[in-house]
């Protein structure tokens, strides 16, 4: 299991705004050969995997302040240079500035690493060394991300929209992610590689019809006018035949009309309330089917 490790000597920093990089001191200092040769090109499907590491995010020893975690939300490479935006996690507990140099040895931290700004992955599991020091990261941390099958695979939720409103979903996959964490949900970013094949509206009928337990449908004017949507709504329909509303959850984007979708169906209004609440509200559906 890998974490991230960014050191950053600016003290009045890593407040939430994004930090900028020098390519070179991206995933190659610090950092075994073998993970190097495996994500410091920074590829589309490299950075999906990397931002599901947890991250901690880390001073200089000579601002002598306690480190940050957090997850990366996205990263940019432009020529020489790389931009990370992120989200830092609150925890009742978590690692102080001398509790980082006590455990250098432990999370793989070289004797003058935290004298020089940089992005190192680590191959080191987090959540088990911290434990130790009776800190405890979120549970989704404990799960290994390594790839999954999604072709046996079960999710807890699949979603299903249409690229008209990605970013916005995008925004609430984030926040699902830091919830109930990676490989537990299905979103098609997520898994690029293993989508590019013959047949795939099988698949994707087979993800959204028999292996996921709750789907989370974005409607609006653009949804039946898209023929993956249509295909995922395929598997959805029959869902709604078996009367099994409880694994059905609506977020409206706009007015427009989905054949299937009846005015009096309840639905969460994507334009009123904002991701943190949408995602909330997905972990409150998950929790009760998992309940039963």
């Amino acid at each position: 299991m890998y974490y991230n490790l960014i050191v950053y000597g600016d003290c009045e920093a890593l407040n939430g705004e994004p930090i900028i990089l020098d390519v070179s001191r991206c995933v190659k200092e610090y950092t075994d050969q073998e993970v190097q040769e495996k994500y410091s090109d920074l590829t589309e499907t490299n950075i999906q995997e990397i931002k599901r590491f947890p991250c901690v995010f880390a001073y200089e020893d000579y601002c002598k302040q306690d480190p940050k975690f957090g997850l990366i939300r996205d990263i940019v490479k432009r020529k020489d240079k790389v931009k990370i935006e992120y989200e830092l996690i609150k925890l009742e507990k978590f690692i102080s500035f001398e509790d980082l140099k006590e455990m250098a040895f432990e999370l793989d931290i070289g004797s003058w690493e935290m004298n020089r700004t940089h992005w190192a992955i680590k191959n080191v599991n987090l959540a088990k060394e911290l434990l130790v020091r009776k800190i405890k990261l979120p549970y989704w941390v404990q799960m290994d991300s390594k790839a999954v099958d999604i072709s046996k695979h079960y999710f807890d939720v699949a979603l299903s929209f249409p690229g008209e409103v990605r970013k916005f979903v995008e925004s609430v996959v984030a926040e699902i992610e830091a919830i109930i964490g990676p490989n537990s949900y299905f979103y098609d970013n997520n898994y690029l590689a293993q989508l590019a094949r013959p047949n795939l509206d099988i698949l994707l009928q087979d993800i959204y019809g028999k292996r996921s337990k709750l789907l989370v449908i974005f409607i609006g004017e653009k949804y039946q006018l898209k023929d993956w949507c249509g295909i995922e709504f395929r598997a959805i329909k029959e869902i709604l035949n078996k009367r099994e509303d409880d694994r059905i959850m609506l977020i409206k984007m706009d007015d427009g009309q989905v054949d299937g979708i009846k005015s009096y169906d309840g639905y969460i209004d994507g334009r009123i309330y904002d991701v943190k609440t949408i995602a909330r509200g997905i972990k409150e559906r998950l929790d009760i089917l998992n309940a039963k």
